[in-house]
Order: structure tokens, then C-alpha cells, then sequence
């Protein structure tokens, strides 16, 4: 992950408190690492997304179609 991390920072610049660098599309739901999926978010957000999404896939086989709709 550091080159990653490297990848990011050159991208995005460095972070502000507070803020870590994130998938836009997470890895789980076929996101790229690296490239123009790259962002970043603050920490807080990042912690409830990521278990958000961790509790609405946990039983679903690799490779199942999904529909992601993204709310207010």
C-alpha cells in the first residue's frame, strides 16, 4: 500500500487534518487502486462508508452484480 500512498500524495497533495487518502470506488466493488479513482475524505466519513458497505455485502458471493445508489 505505501506505493499507493506515494501514488495519492503525488495526485492529491498532502493531507489536511483530519483527512485520508481513499478509493472512490472501494476495492470490494471493483474499484481501481490508483489512477482517477483516487480521493480523499475526512477519517470519520471513511470509518462509516467503509462499515456501511462492509455490513451490506458480508453475504454476498465474489464476482454478484450490485447497485450502488449514493443519497444525501
Amino acid at each position: 500500500m505505501s506505493g499507493l500512498v506515494e501514488q495519492a500524495a503525488a495526485k492529491l497533495g498532502p493531507l489536511t487534518e483530519g483527512r485520508k487518502y481513499c478509493l472512490k470506488i472501494p476495492g470490494p466493488l471493483g474499484g481501481e487502486y490508483g489512477g482517477e479513482n483516487l480521493a480523499t475524505v475526512p477519517l470519520v466519513q471513511l470509518i462509516g462508508v467503509s462499515g456501511y458497505l462492509a455490513k451490506q455485502i458480508k453475504d454476498l458471493p465474489d464476482g454478484t452484480p450490485i447497485k450502488l445508489e449514493v443519497t444525501d
